[in-house]
């Protein structure tokens, strides 16, 4: 039921997003409440909302980078990953049945250690196919205050496999940050391996804006937006779309 509900969410808020790609403010869909606007290094900016009439602890994202709108995506209660839509090239990415050892963020909370399999499936320009995450997320014990919030700092890997082929597709390894509070993830720097290239990304937050603050729900990025190396971003648990 979960990941029903979920489904059709996000393809309601993918409508919504797409008719407004440009725009430089969030609408939140109707039944939702917006909690959270993210500025981050490299030129990206993420906003927060949850739903009513979703599974309690659902949480959506919607990131913009220089462009406009790149992605959204939905993640549980355990902030594991579900479903994302990609609008440069309409890939939609979603978890398939039920995972053999699910992404727990309350695992990683109450034993400092997280290991995590599932099945996403990819549809995409080239057609559909099946990818194997696995990896593991520990905490440092160190805590990290940004922007005046403390937060968790985690070590990670994680790779991808074609789950026909068993190829690799990519794999990334870095560090990540955990909001207790809110249950979040935030990416942070990692080294991301495909093809034999390896790039460096970082994505860790630069300032926490909530409700009422200036630059709730700005779309617009303000940090990094003159890089001129190509970087990538990708939901928690190492989806990627370049």
């Amino acid at each position: 039921m979960v990941r029903h509900l979920t489904g059709i969410w996000i393809v309601a808020c993918a409508v919504t997003l797409s008719a407004s790609a440009r725009a430089e403010t969030v609408e939140v869909p109707a039944g939702c409440e917006a909690f959270l606007t993210v500025q981050q290094k490299n030129c990206g900016v993420s906003h927060y909302w949850r739903c009513e009439k979703a599974p309690d602890g659902t949480v959506w994202e919607v990131h913009y980078d220089s462009e406009g709108v790149f992605s959204l995506s939905v993640y549980d209660h355990d902030f594991q990953w579900l479903d994302s839509q990609y609008y440069r090239d309409g890939t939609r990415e979603h978890l398939v049945g039920d995972a053999p050892d699910p992404a727990s963020l309350t695992e990683l909370l109450e034993t400092g250690a997280d290991s995590y399999a599932f099945v996403i499936r990819e549809d995409g320009p080239e057609g559909t196919r099946d990818i194997v995450h696995q990896g593991y997320d520990t905490l440092t014990g160190l805590k990290v205050e940004i922007d005046g919030v403390e937060l968790l700092e985690t070590e990670f890997a994680s790779t991808a496999m074609d789950a026909v082929s068993g190829e690799e597709i990519f794999a990334v390894a870095g560090n990540q940050y955990v909001l207790v509070e809110e249950r979040l993830f935030f990416l942070g720097p990692d080294s991301f391996l495909q093809n034999g290239e390896e790039m460096s990304n970082d994505f860790s937050p630069v300032r926490f804006i909530r409700p009422g603050e200036p630059g709730f729900t700005d779309m617009t990025p303000l940090y990094g937006c003159n890089a001129s190396e190509e970087i990538l971003f990708r939901p928690k648990n190492g989806g990627a779309t370049e």
